[in-house]
């Protein structure tokens, strides 16, 4: 058995060299006088090129079980998930002076065409409203000194900042324009780490005369609209700055000056800020991924008016198919492909047409009449139904009338797939001109795009949809409807409630006996599970692989990615089932070695020390990688152990070259709060393999490789 599927038989496992052999040794018994059995002899000849076609027939065969098994599964409407696009936030510019410009929906923008590679086009996903002032800069004022945040917050390379707020010791963000501007004025935000509920408060300041960013004044708070809740989700916040808004330059700010040297910022802005406080202990810790201006999302996924589908020629169970797919799936919405428009308009008696008339969207038809069609996202396919008052009474759907034309009204499909994850920047190119729009860039990488699932993948979790019909009742359900949520997930684990018991190490009379497990900072209680997922790499997969471990060393799913696997999950959990959706918690493994180098090696300059010492560390880091790590190259799993035995098959030289005279392992401190393990004291000291609890998946730390000459 593999996966929860029966391996099917080989139904002949005759190999050619076999019905050679099974052909030869029979002709002694029909043709005696047939002697030369050399490969020469044109006999043997004609044997083995029988042989060859028997094999062919014979591996035809051999597929019938794996055929039956596919056609069953097309049977049971289970096809290859989709390709899912790229998405970004597309930043513009507005001429100085214009008056704001409104940008529709589904505008598009591409990067550039090349002549091997076509445009990447990439469509706005809702209006928005452009001024023609820009966002330039980005500071941290605290303790009376400033950061500057400008290319981790507003401008690229956008890294982010994680801040700490402690009790009664508030920050400001201080975010600089070019220019006032009396219009509202829509912030952008996104988290890596949101503020838990109610662990914060925040208000809203600007600059005026004769003041520094601790003594300005406060946006009147009915002129915030503040979608983040307080810096508690991703989220648009929207202020309008009262007319004396005047600009400053950092410089002047009596008894406030810059962190460092790098901080320092001459330049005379309009500055909005934000002051962020903590009124009890401990500190809250948020993560800022980015804050843009004049910015909108925007995804790889192509708007088609007003497709003509064909003519219906009022048979039961037709279907059309569109001409573009797989069609786009909108996250965080009931109705997923609600921008998908079929239209129907029937043949008039008199000649001509009646209006066009809308049908709707449904996973399975009700009984009876209606005007509904099913979708198959993946291959495009719209299909109707076959009820008729006459000929079938029972049946599900009504049938368009013979000579009705249907057309796709409106719908998105996929466009770039994997392709679409360009880097920042890359954007640049605008497709559908308007006027006074100077510039559009995306300031960060487009993310979340993914080739259509591959086959072999599709045949191995089919059983477990038979089996569990999306419903999540065990661990090994929730693992793989989680997968089921998003193409992005590459490895997930499911954990189940856990209780300190004596084989954890713990005394009998230690007060944590029959208490939950609080690693990793998880609630580990009756009645709770934790699902840990973990993304596969954003970058793009054409880059070399030590340039996506360098960018992408411990991958950490998105907030978005978190919230869409935890909504999908929560539609198929039990009502009782207290549900977590979270990030990884890394293990850094850190890898001490000695290596002999023959000095007759070195003497003969047939490698160099320096770049073998560093063709080590990237086999280690690749090894130790959560996504490209393992033997297999297919990454580590959540809870897996580590020894150092494996380790040797990857870092040991040839024998001619030298050998591994020492190779131990051991943990660092763990990248999750608390800092806490089960197995600290035996992880913390060099050893032959390194116990990782059920929640941890390791990755690369900090190595010591000692290189030296033998001989």
């Amino acid at each position: 058995m593999s996966r929860g599927r029966l391996d099917p038989p080989n139904l002949d496992d005759r190999t050619w060299r076999d019905i050679v052999e099974q052909a030869k040794a029979l002709i002694p018994r029909y043709t005696p006088e047939w002697t030369d059995h050399n490969p020469s002899d044109l006999g043997i000849t004609l044997i083995e090129l029988f042989a060859w076609i028997a094999e062919s027939m014979i591996y035809r065969l051999n597929r019938v079980p794996e055929k039956n098994f596919i056609e069953f599964l097309n049977l049971l409407g289970i096809t290859r998930d989709p390709a899912t696009p790229a998405s970004t936030f597309l930043t513009y510019r507005l001429a100085p002076g214009v008056s704001p410009l409104t940008i529709p929906k589904g505008h598009q923008v591409a990067t550039p065409q090349t002549e091997t590679e076509p445009a990447i086009i990439f469509e706005t996903n809702n209006n928005i409203k452009v001024l023609s002032i820009n966002l330039t800069a980005a500071l941290l004022v605290q303790d009376n000194r400033y950061e500057n945040l400008t290319n981790a917050l507003v401008n690229t390379p956008l890294s982010g900042k994680k801040l700490s707020i402690e009790q009664n010791k508030p920050i400001i963000i201080v975010l600089g324009f070019d220019k006032a501007s009396t219009e509202n004025i829509a912030l952008l935000w996104h988290f890596s780490q949101p503020a838990a509920k109610d662990s914060l408060r925040t208000t809203w300041l600007y600059s005026s005369a004769n003041t520094t960013p601790v003594t300005w004044s406060s946006v009147v708070s009915q002129n915030v609209n503040d979608a983040t809740l307080g810096l508690q989700k991703n989220g648009t916040v929207s202020l309008s700055v009262p007319q004396n808004w005047t600009g400053q330059n950092p410089k002047n700010w009596t008894g406030i000056t810059p962190k460092t040297d790098a901080d320092k910022l001459d330049t005379d802005l309009f500055w909005i800020g934000l002051k962020i406080e903590r009124s009890a202990v401990p500190a809250v810790e948020i993560g800022i991924e980015h804050i843009l201006f004049n910015s909108v999302a925007a995804t790889n996924a192509l708007t088609v008016k007003e497709e003509m589908l064909g003519v219906s020629n009022g048979q039961p169970l037709q279907f059309f198919e569109l001409k573009n797919r797989p069609l786009f799936k909108q996250t965080k919405s009931q109705s997923p492909y609600a921008h998908l428009k079929i239209e129907v308009r029937e043949p008039l008696e008199i000649g001509g047409f009646a209006d066009w008339t809308p049908w709707i969207h449904q996973d399975d038809f009700p009984k009876g009449e209606g005007r509904y069609f099913r979708l198959d996202p993946v291959t495009a396919t719209i299909n109707f139904g076959n009820y008729h008052p006459t000929t079938s009474p029972n049946g599900h759907g009504s049938i368009p009338s013979a000579g009705s034309e249907i057309r796709a009204a409106e719908y998105r499909y996929v466009a770039g797939a994997s392709k679409g994850n360009v880097p920042a920047n890359s954007i640049t190119v605008i497709r559908t001109p308007i006027t006074n729009i100077t510039e559009v860039k995306n300031l960060a990488a487009a993310k979340g795009g993914s080739d259509e699932e591959a086959i072999e993948e599709t045949k191995r979790r089919a059983p477990e949809l038979l089996r569990n019909r999306y419903r999540a009742i065990t661990v090994e359900d929730y693992e793989y409807l989680a997968r089921e949520a998003s193409s992005d997930i590459k490895t997930v684990r499911c954990l189940p409630p856990r209780i300190f018991t004596v084989y954890d190490g713990l005394p009998s009379n230690d007060p944590r006996i029959n208490q939950p497990w609080n690693y990793g900072g998880l609630n580990r209680s009756p009645g709770t599970l934790n699902v840990i997922i973990i993304p596969n790499f954003q970058s793009p997969l054409t880059l070399p692989t030590n340039e996506l471990i360098q960018k992408e060393p411990r991958p950490i799913p998105t907030n978005e990615l978190i919230q869409e696997v935890k909504e999908y999950l929560d539609d198929r959990r039990p009502l009782t089932t207290n549900l977590y959706v979270t990030a990884p918690r890394y293990l850094p493994i850190s890898v001490e070695a000695d290596i002999k180098i023959w000095q007759r090696v070195l003497d003969e300059n047939i490698i160099n020390p320096n770049d073998f010492q560093q063709d080590i560390q990237a086999k280690i880091h690749k090894f130790l990688h959560p996504l490209l790590g393992s033997l297999t190259g297919n990454g580590w799993e959540i809870g897996q152990d580590i020894t150092v035995s494996d380790l040797f098959k990857i870092l040991q030289p040839e024998s001619d070259i030298g050998f591994i005279s020492r190779l131990q392992i051991k943990t660092e401190t763990p990248l999750y709060q608390p800092t806490a393990r089960p197995y600290q004291d035996e992880g913390n000291r060099l050893s032959a393999w390194v116990r990782v609890a059920d929640y941890e998946i390791i990755c690369s730390g900090i190595h010591k490789i000692n290189v030296e000459a033998l001989g």
